[in-house]
């Protein structure tokens, strides 16, 4: 948030509506682009939960980055012992957190993001920067491709799987418990949000696609799937950038009218719950629509109808 405090502060005392229009919904995106939607977890599949756990912390830059993979692959390989790899692995996880000062914890807090997932927080070098990760996260090959070094794939692992047997948490399985969570959401996304994925993941370095790939983009893409599928219905989602999609979904975002403030709004889980399609659920959880159950037929066709004349002007 640009803002100073004092000036945040002040537009709350205002005016909560307008607070909540300026600052909530704020992520950034792939080039800092921002990217505004509504945060939600319906504790129940489909989830979104976008945490700006890949954000919140400090980026420690691409030269520390790969400093420090270089550094991994080459502990790994003097360590490793494809003969015992159950247990050589946990000596190069152990050796790797003491050259790095790196200590699990089961939570970490960044002022007022909460990150309830658990990882590895610096103890020391504090300059190093404060980005969670798993010490099997490295260079693979040559060339410098970075994943997993105990991949069956990975040169690395010389074909043996050992993703499993260690991982950043205090117990087996570490790799499963752990994953990235907007990677998850991969599986759902339709075939126009694969192409503006695509489109926005073309010519990243693997450092950039580590930051923005699975993070803030994937749970934009899966916000608005209903409107990038209509888009494409319309042959109009090849047309547009990134830049020019989400300048469209952000004001679509900021000018809702269904954000009116009454106390029997429907929650996430009511609308989940209504017999439209999913899609187009998620859409309006992600838009922050305040529908009213008594009132929802007559509401969700005037959403309709915006969002219809919003893809005129754009086609316009």
């Amino acid at each position: 948030m640009e803002d100073s405090e004092e000036k945040r502060i002040a537009l709350l005392k205002r005016s909560r509506l307008a607070y909540h229009l300026k600052y909530s919904g704020r992520y950034l995106g792939p080039g800092n682009i921002v990217m505004k939607f509504k945060n939600f977890n319906p504790l129940k599949d489909p989830k979104i939960e976008a945490s700006k756990y890949e954000d919140s912390l400090p980026d420690v830059g691409r030269g520390e980055m790969e400093k420090r993979f270089s550094e991994r692959r080459d502990l790994f390989l003097q360590i490793y012992d494809r003969e015992q790899p159950r247990k050589s692995l946990p000596q190069y996880m152990k050796a790797a957190q003491r050259n790095e000062g790196y200590k699990y914890k089961p939570e970490a807090s960044t002022g007022l993001v909460s990150l309830f997932l658990g990882g590895l927080v610096p103890t020391k070098h504090l300059q190093k920067g404060e980005l969670p990760e798993c010490q099997l996260l490295g260079f693979v090959v040559g060339e410098r491709t970075v994943g997993c070094m105990a991949h069956p794939l990975a040169e690395t692992s010389q074909g043996y799987d050992g993703r499993d047997h260690v991982g950043f948490f205090n117990h087996t399985d570490g790799c499963r418990s752990a994953g990235c969570e907007a990677s998850k959401e991969f599986r759902f996304l339709s075939t126009s949000a694969m192409k503006i994925f695509d489109k926005a993941v073309n010519g990243m370095s693997w450092y950039e696609y580590s930051r923005h790939a699975t993070s803030v983009l994937v749970y934009y893409l899966r916000s608005y799937d209903h409107i990038l599928q209509m888009l494409d219905e319309r042959e109009l989602l090849d047309t547009l950038t990134l830049e020019r999609l989400v300048e469209f979904t952000n004001t679509l975002y900021g000018e809702w009218p269904m954000r009116k403030a009454d106390s029997d709004a429907m929650d996430s889980l009511g609308i989940l719950s209504t017999d439209i399609p999913l899609a187009e659920r998620m859409m309006y959880i992600a838009l922050d629509a305040w529908f009213l159950q008594d009132n929802f037929a007559i509401q969700l066709q005037q959403a309709r109808d915006h969002i219809e004349r919003r893809m005129e002007s754009l086609s316009g």
